[in-house]
């Protein structure tokens, strides 16, 4: 799907626009193959796919923790190491080629790191929304965006909401719990509605 995303995106010359219409399509595309799986299987599979379609941190182990720390630790610090390189981006394609960047490839290199640590939790974790794009905005508003300090700080940002929007999940209807990923839903809605409210999305784009 990335790749697909990413060929898209090359061929009309990385257009913001372009980039989102053609995730929100391939984003369609899967989601019918997902549908079609829950229409076709039985009464257990079809609750276990919309659990994981929700969202929650009932897979959370530590044997699932060994097996997704390698992964997600390689892929942080590879991300991080380019901090320098993502800076650069920020300023636009030109200003990266003029300090030595390979867009192209960079911008490949990135997707293709990014696409494995998320689809490796996501295994686990199911769809938890908003998560990613939360953390990140939160760290800009708080320490600007050098990402040498917001790639580190929004990894701790993400984990923190997590945990806060998982602890209201089981607390909140108690004895029973509510998914992770719909508190997720409610939280990141008020959030980018307050955002857009404020005019602060347009800033920290």
């Amino acid at each position: 799907m990335m790749h697909v995303l990413f060929m898209i995106g090359k061929r009309q010359n990385m257009s913001q626009s372009v980039i989102i219409l053609g995730g929100v399509v391939i984003g369609y595309l899967f989601q019918a193959g997902v549908t079609a799986l829950k229409y076709l299987s039985d009464d257990g599979a079809l609750r276990e796919i919309t659990v994981w379609l929700m969202g929650g941190m009932w897979g959370a182990s530590w044997t699932s923790v060994m097996l997704l720390l390698p992964i997600v630790l390689v892929c942080f610090l590879v991300t991080y190491s380019h901090s320098k390189d993502f800076n650069s981006m920020s300023g636009g394609d030109d200003v990266a080629k003029s300090l030595g960047v390979d867009v192209e490839k960079f911008r490949f290199r990135s997707l293709i790191i990014m696409t494995l640590c998320t689809s490796a939790c996501i295994a686990f974790t199911g769809i938890i929304g908003f998560i990613g794009l939360m953390a990140p905005h939160i760290c800009r508003i708080l320490i600007g965006n050098d990402q040498r300090y917001l790639i580190p700080a929004s990894a701790l940002m993400g984990g923190l909401v997590l945990l806060i929007s998982d602890s209201v999940g089981r607390v909140i209807i108690a004895p029973a719990e509510l998914p992770v990923g719909v508190i997720m839903y409610i939280i990141g809605g008020i959030f980018f509605v307050y955002l857009i409210w404020t005019g602060q999305g347009r800033r920290i784009e």
